[in-house]
């Protein structure tokens, strides 16, 4: 099941957004924390609210940025989580199979890549049971010609955070 909100970053490749200094500020006081209120962000750069309110919108409508609440799957139950690199017969299975895993709830992560395999996948379970019927399945896929599987043993850090900086010059 697939929401509104789920960014899924595909076909956005090609497309960069350009940033100037204020949507650079506004990014990364929203990073910090998600549910910061226009108003206080307004005031912390020293523009409108209106204009905070419209960057906003061009940085969510544009798949620039998702405000969402980080789940912990830890605390949730969810102590399964694996690593997924798949090894594809041809590239064109491999797409077809990456978009239908980019539409299971139980799947947060999917890439292509560079090396011995063309596909990266994570997954969480809340059971070994579902973790099995869900790498059953995969490596039944007409088109998978090896799959390798990690198990992730420990959560130390799962944040995606690097340094951003005006495009515009």
């Amino acid at each position: 099941m697939s929401d509104e909100g789920e960014n899924k970053f595909q076909g956005d490749e090609d497309t960069q957004l350009d940033l100037d200094e204020l949507d650079v500020e506004i990014v990364q006081l929203l990073h910090k924390d998600g549910r910061t209120a226009f108003t206080e962000i307004a005031k912390k750069v020293g523009v409108s609210e209106a204009t905070i309110r419209n960057r906003v919108q061009r940085l969510t409508s544009s798949g620039a940025i998702t405000i969402q609440a980080y789940l912990n799957p830890n605390k949730l139950g969810f102590r399964n989580i694996a690593l997924i690199e798949l090894k594809m017969a041809d590239l064109d299975r491999a797409q077809t199979i990456a978009s239908e895993l980019v539409d299971q709830d139980s799947v947060s992560y999917v890439a292509f890549v560079a090396g011995s395999y063309d596909l990266f996948v994570e997954v969480t379970y809340d059971t070994n049971e579902g973790l099995l019927n869900f790498l059953a399945a995969l490596r039944a896929k007409t088109g998978v010609s090896n799959c390798e599987t990690a198990i992730v043993l420990k959560l130390l850090k799962t944040q995606y955070s690097f340094q951003i900086r005006s495009t515009k010059t």
